[in-house]
């Protein structure tokens, strides 16, 4: 897969999104970003392939090869908001339809009805510039709602970051995610789902779950990682080496008796 981001000045946010990726097996990960993030990347991430970009309004040769080539896209982690970004924005999206996480600042020009499924990841505030204020002022009493309403302008699947965090498509309201902490309120934990989320889509998962086990997945290693270093100093660092925990735990899930397809673990009270 495919991460697009990481002005000069905005390193973490792209290198975060890269390591979960990683992290949720996407088995093979690029990094386009700026020159500095690049080699941000090449010292401290070497199992990333890096391609160095300008993020200007014409994408270069290597960076149009990167994202014809990946079988996901992530698209915004620490992009930036500057004029060209939206030419940038238009330019990947017009690309090979391969299934994309538009999160961050990409979130700002997105228009909707792309030719790829998408997966719209904001939280409230970003919610507000993807979807316009009267579905953010919904959003503010009804989640469940606005988020629908806003899958259903713009065309994707969107997932509303909070407490509770909401999935939901063209079909509605699908998914609840109420796992997490309030360690994930820490800068970072957003670009980790982004790239949890395009693991899953990479390996084939349809976009609402895809989006519903990122979520998930952030949601239960914060709560491991709170177990030893408690919420209040929770990193993303900490988070993704939570994360071989939840596979496991993952993995010995049981099938549940019909109508019950499986008992998920017991939550974290805060």
């Amino acid at each position: 897969m495919c991460v697009v981001g990481g002005a000069d000045g905005m390193s973490g946010a792209a290198l975060h999104a890269a390591r979960a990726a990683l992290a949720a097996g996407a088995g093979l990960v690029k990094l386009v970003a700026a020159r500095e993030t690049i080699a941000a990347a090449q010292a401290s991430l070497p199992d990333l392939l890096t391609v160095e970009s300008s993020l200007g309004e014409n994408l270069e040769p290597a960076v149009a090869e990167a994202v014809e080539w990946a079988d996901a896209v992530v698209l915004g982690p620490g992009l930036g908001r500057v004029d060209v970004r939206e030419g940038f924005v238009a330019q990947v999206l017009a690309r090979r339809a391969v299934p994309t996480v538009i999160d961050a600042d990409a979130l700002h020009y997105f228009k909707g009805q792309a030719n790829r499924p998408v997966v719209c990841t904001p939280h409230l505030g970003e919610f507000r510039a993807l979807g316009g204020d009267a579905l953010a002022d919904e959003a503010a009493n009804d989640r469940w709602a606005a988020a629908a309403r806003a899958a259903a302008k713009l065309k994707c699947t969107v997932l509303l970051k909070g407490v509770p965090t909401v999935i939901a498509d063209l079909r509605g309201p699908e998914h609840v995610v109420a796992s997490g902490n309030p360690g994930l309120a820490t800068g970072g934990s957003g670009d980790l789902l982004a790239g949890f989320i395009g693991a899953f889509l990479a390996r084939g998962t349809v976009p609402a779950e895809a989006a519903a086990l990122g979520a998930h997945a952030l949601g239960r290693a914060a709560e491991q990682g709170a177990r030893q270093w408690t919420a209040r100093s929770l990193r993303p660092a900490d988070v993704l080496a939570a994360l071989p925990e939840v596979w496991r735990a993952w993995k010995s899930q049981k099938p549940g008796t019909p109508p019950v397809l499986v008992e998920l673990e017991a939550p974290d009270l805060w």
